[in-house]
C-alpha cells in the first residue's frame, strides 16, 4: 500500500489570516488536523512555520484498499472530518484550503487533515536546518495551487461524502445521510452538526481493518484430463479399492500386503521341495 509522508514549511505575514492560522493550530494543539512543530524567522524577517511530519495514505487510496465499507468503519473515518468541520464553519477551529485527498489515514484509521494555511507567500524548501528556532534563508519551492482546493470544511465534508460513498448503497442510513451531507456543503455550521449527529445515530464505530478486497471473480484452476484406459482402471483400484462381487472393495493397500505374503509362501514352499 502507497504511503506518504507529507513535511511542510511555511511562510507568510506576521498578521492576517496566516498569524492568525499558525496562532490558533499552535495553542489547540488538534488530533485530526496537522499541528505546528516549530515557528521562527529567516534572516529577512519573515515568519517560517514548519508543522509536524505526517505519515499515513491518501483517502481515496486508503478506500481503495479497504474496499466496500460497513456503516460502523465510515463512521470511524468521518466523525473526527465533520467535527472539525463543525468547528471550522463555527470559526472555533481557523483552517486553512484543501482537498478531499489532503486528508490522510493511517495505519490505526485516524484521519487527519493536511491544509493549506491560508495567506501563505510560499512554501520554503523542506530542506531549511533543524538546528535553533529560526530557520536560515533558503530558496523558496513554488507551489501550484490546483482548482480544486476549496476551504477546509467544504474539504472535509467532501471527503465524508467520498467516503459514505462506500458504503452500501442499499443500507438503511444512506439516502438520509446524503441528503444531509449534500445540504451541508454550501449550509451553516449547524447543517454541519446535523449530519454530524446523524452519522454517530446509525451506529457504533468500528475499528479499521486493511485487507485486501476480494476479487469480483474466482478463477479455479484448470481441471487436468482425466486418465483412460488401464490407468483409469489402476488409478481408481488404488484411490477406491479392488472392486469385489457384492458391491465391497477391497483396499490396494490389503490386496498388495497379501500378493507379498502369499509369493512368500509360494517360494518357502518351492524352496522346501526342492531341498527334498
Amino acid at each position: 500500500m502507497e504511503t506518504v509522508t507529507v513535511e511542510q514549511w511555511w511562510t507568510g505575514p506576521d498578521d492576517g489570516p496566516f498569524a492568525a492560522w499558525v496562532a490558533d493550530r499552535a495553542a489547540a494543539d488538534p488530533t485530526h488536523c496537522v499541528r505546528v512543530e516549530r515557528v521562527g524567522r529567516d534572516p529577512t524577517g519573515r515568519l517560517v512555520v514548519r508543522v509536524e511530519p505526517l505519515r499515513g495514505v491518501p483517502l481515496p487510496t486508503a478506500l481503495d484498499r479497504i474496499g466496500t465499507l460497513t456503516v460502523g468503519v465510515a463512521v470511524t473515518l468521518t466523525v473526527p472530518l465533520l467535527e472539525l468541520a463543525a468547528q471550522g464553519r463555527a470559526g472555533s477551529m481557523v483552517l486553512g484550503s484543501a482537498r478531499p485527498d489532503d486528508v490522510l489515514v493511517d495505519d490505526a484509521g485516524v484521519t487527519v487533515l493536511v491544509d493549506h494555511p491560508p495567506g501563505t507567500v510560499d512554501p520554503v524548501a523542506q530542506d531549511a536546518p533543524s538546528a535553533g528556532p529560526a530557520v536560515g534563508a533558503r530558496a523558496a519551492r513554488p507551489t501550484s495551487v490546483r482548482s480544486t482546493r476549496v476551504p477546509g470544511p467544504t474539504a472535509l465534508l467532501l471527503a465524508a461524502r467520498t467516503v459514505w460513498e462506500r458504503v452500501d448503497a442499499r443500507e438503511a442510513c444512506r439516502p438520509a445521510l446524503d441528503h444531509a451531507l449534500a445540504t451541508a456543503l454550501d449550509g451553516t455550521a449547524h447543517d454541519v452538526v446535523l449530519v454530524l449527529e446523524a452519522v454517530r445515530a446509525t451506529g457504533p464505530p468500528r475499528p479499521v481493518r486493511w485487507e485486501l478486497p476480494p476479487d469480483d471473480f474466482a478463477f479455479a484452476p484448470p481441471t487436468p484430463p482425466a486418465p483412460a484406459g488401464i490407468t483409469a482402471v489402476l488409478r481408481r483400484w488404488i484411490e477406491d479399492g479392488v472392486p469385489l462381487p457384492g458391491g465391497s472393495r477391497l483396499p490396494a493397500r490389503r490386496l498388495l500386503v497379501g500378493i507379498v505374503v502369499l509369493t512368500g509362501v509360494a517360494a518357502a514352499g518351492a524352496f522346501a521341495l526342492g531341498g527334498t
